[in-house]
């Protein structure tokens, strides 16, 4: 069957591209041919939501003019090193998509179209596409569609308006098949349509990067180090860089940023996915506030910290119950110290996502 995947594969994160590379890897080996198919911003679409658009300006820093006066500082000279970094670690998550995923080869028709995984529903967002039909089941190429642990985000369905909910009542019609990965989604696709939904886990979770990872060539790192593992700059308070710093201090350990830059970081690691992982299962400490970053660490990482904030509650918290690891939550970055002490229950985490991996395969078994 020649199948395509409509997902997030063009973005320039670790985890977007991990579970692309692991959902086309699964559908692969169930007898498949796969392509990947790019998220196509709809003119009509795009209208529809107005002038709305969730903004969390308090997670980033500032922008205009204030932000450029602000980003005049201790750290201008570093901020200027990491950029050019930014730059090649771009360049690497391109020959990832060129040699893993194949990312140049389309077709003009397809048996079936996989919608996910990520957050492919996150219709009320501030990225380029906004929201399109073509994510929720208008994919015309496709004989067929079906959804897989797909996430609508911090996307609530009291927040949409009308006009989108409607079109998205419309769209879903075409939808044969509805998996999502978090209990947000469950419920915001269980008010747009009364078809049966699937639970299942994130690709990155159901398959096995061991052979990737052992393959992977570490890159120089310091001998002992934490990793912070965020989106660009969102790691940029007084408060939370105060308290990594203090914290890295007192144990000795070098803060070392990869996936993306934080500036105040020196240690900015340009990798690749899978020397991502190996670099997580090296590290004496990660702290991370991302749905992947957490994903990663309970896979990886022998010690971690998950910090939730408010952008990606609706999917951390569901996550960490899920995967049992919410011991490794934190309410605040001053708990640091105390999950520090906190040792990865390995054991408890294979047994927790044992069945749910079978259960998310045999979802694919059954409708590809």
């Amino acid at each position: 069957m020649k199948v395509c995947i409509l997902s997030m594969q063009q973005i320039d994160n670790m985890g977007s591209l991990l579970q692309s590379y692991a959902l086309k890897t699964t559908i692969e080996k169930l007898g498949n041919e796969v392509e990947f198919i790019d998220i196509q911003k709809r003119d009509d679409d795009y209208k529809l939501l107005g002038n709305y658009k969730q903004e969390y300006h308090e997670e980033r820093e500032k922008d205009g003019l204030l932000g450029k006066i602000s980003k005049i500082d201790c750290y201008t000279i570093n901020r200027l090193r990491i950029k050019r970094k930014s730059v090649e670690q771009g360049i690497v998550f391109d020959e990832f998509r060129k040699e893993h995923l194949n990312i140049d080869k389309k077709s003009r028709q397809y048996d079936l179209c996989v919608i996910g995984s990520d957050e492919v529903f996150n219709c009320l967002n501030s990225g380029t596409w906004g929201f399109t039909s073509q994510l929720f089941g208008n994919v015309p190429e496709a004989n067929k569609v079906i959804t897989y642990a797909a996430s609508c985000g911090s996307t609530k369905y009291e927040e949409l308006p009308e006009t989108v909910a409607e079109k998205i009542r419309e769209t879903f019609e075409n939808v044969a098949a509805f998996s999502v990965r978090d209990e947000n989604t469950h419920k915001f696709v269980g008010k747009l349509i009364d078809k049966p939904i699937n639970d299942n886990l994130d690709p990155v979770l159901i398959y096995n990067f061991d052979y990737e990872v052992e393959q992977a060539a570490l890159p120089k790192m310091p001998k002992h180090y934490c990793v912070v593992y965020s989106y660009y700059n969102r790691i940029h308070t007084k408060k939370e860089i105060g308290a990594i710093e203090t914290f890295c201090k007192e144990y000795n350990l070098t803060p070392v940023a990869i996936g993306a830059p934080q500036f105040w970081v020196k240690n900015y690691v340009v990798c690749d996915p899978f020397q991502c992982l190996k670099i997580f299962q090296q590290a004496d400490f990660v702290i991370t506030d991302t749905f992947h970053g957490t994903i990663f660490s309970a896979k990886y990482a022998k010690r971690f910290a998950v910090l939730a904030r408010d952008s990606n509650k609706n999917k951390l918290l569901d996550l960490v119950d899920k995967i049992c690891m919410k011991a490794h939550l934190m309410d605040s970055i001053e708990e640091l110290d105390a999950k520090y002490g906190i040792a990865k229950n390995k054991a408890e985490f294979n047994d927790c996502i044992k069945k749910e991996q079978e259960k998310s395969l045999q979802y694919l078994q059954n409708n590809i």
